[in-house]
């Protein structure tokens, strides 16, 4: 089991345990019929990574990847994104806001980010990311009929 960096305040480190863990789940999910999650979250994370997402703190949760201002969101310290890319069980990405729901099925990992990075784009607009992000994120559920 991989275990959470050190200096979990450095993205850098965030990022780097987001890709090893990514790359575990996906071979786990690659060797599992228990499993619905398709084996393609090494490839989001890494085109993310390598993307201007990549100054946002990355998690992961029930299969959806999702982005922070800050390294402990759950406990105030940076607002949650109100972008993500869920992974769906035919292989695919779905990008979305909470505001407009999913707005993009694609099988590209690429096209995933590049769709997120203009989403984030176009909320963010000039504004400060911690700033629009508690104003369009109240920490409840934050899209309607997420897969799986």
């Amino acid at each position: 089991m991989d275990v959470r960096p050190e200096n979990s305040d450095s993205v850098e480190a965030e990022w780097e345990f987001q890709a090893r863990a990514a790359a575990d789940w996906d071979e786990r999910s690659r060797n599992s019929a228990t499993t619905w999650v398709p084996p393609i979250l090494a490839a989001l994370v890494d085109r993310a990574r390598r993307s201007s997402l990549n100054r946002y703190f990355p998690f992961t949760s029930h299969a959806v990847l999702r982005f922070s201002t800050g390294p402990r969101h759950w406990l105030g310290e940076g607002a949650i994104l109100p972008v993500a890319i869920a992974l769906v069980p035919e292989g695919l990405y779905l990008v979305g806001t909470r505001a407009d729901g999913w707005v993009l099925e694609t099988a590209s990992a690429d096209e995933a980010v590049t769709a997120a990075e203009r989403l984030v784009g176009d909320r963010y607009d000039g504004r400060r990311s911690d700033q629009a992000a508690s104003e369009s994120y109240d920490g409840g559920q934050p899209y309607n009929d997420v897969p799986g």
